[in-house]
């Protein structure tokens, strides 16, 4: 049986197996090199960013108690983190809910704003609106860090997920570009295969 894509490659109308690989191959390989180069700049920031977050955390020393200096209800809540450096966004995340925890004892609950608020109420005793100022003071160094700490895991988080994005691309890209190499060879094989014989 005579082969269909002879009478294509040979008719001059439309294109050829070989043009379609070519075609498919150069649009691959394409695409690949810009997989890989946005992979490449994604890698690139995902480390910047865990670089960045990891030299603003360890200059502040910060640490979690060992377990047996921890409450009941600090072990359940951040156990797990026990004498450990609060160097990157889990452990500044995890760090944020030990501080949660003390903020919750300090006015029963209330935030800075609402203690502050409080603190300000006419007609109070003196005492107890001096009372409710150093709470609303501590509630806010508090609240404060805890803002910094949530920030630098939402930056880590951010910066984690281009990490890894940025690996994918670079696979990707990679795979692409292999496929892409095995197209244009097999394009100058079938050229090869076509090409007329000369006596």
């Amino acid at each position: 049986m005579k082969d269909i894509r002879d009478d294509t490659a040979g008719s001059g109308t439309g294109l050829d197996r070989k043009a379609w690989d070519r075609i498919v191959s150069w649009t691959g390989a394409i695409v690949a090199v810009a997989l890989i180069l946005l992979g490449g700049f994604a890698v690139y920031g995902g480390m910047f960013g865990q670089r960045n977050v990891q030299e603003r955390l360890e200059p502040q020393a910060i640490a979690f108690p060992p377990a047996d200096g921890m409450t009941p209800e600090e072990v359940a809540e951040v156990g797990g983190f026990a004498a450990r450096p609060v160097i990157d966004g889990s452990t500044a995340e995890a760090y944020s809910r030990y501080i949660g925890l003390h903020l919750q004892a300090i006015n029963e609950g209330a935030t800075y704003a609402e203690t502050s608020t409080a603190a300000r109420e006419e007609g109070l005793a003196p005492d107890i609106a001096a009372e409710l100022q150093g709470k609303a003071d501590t509630l806010f160094k508090g609240e404060t860090l805890r803002s910094i700490l949530l920030n630098a895991y939402g930056w880590w988080t951010v910066a984690t997920i281009a990490l890894w994005a940025g690996f994918v691309m670079l696979a990707a890209g990679g795979l692409l570009l292999i496929l892409a190499l095995l197209g244009f060879r097999h394009a100058g094989r079938a050229e090869q295969g076509t090409a007329p014989a000369t006596s």
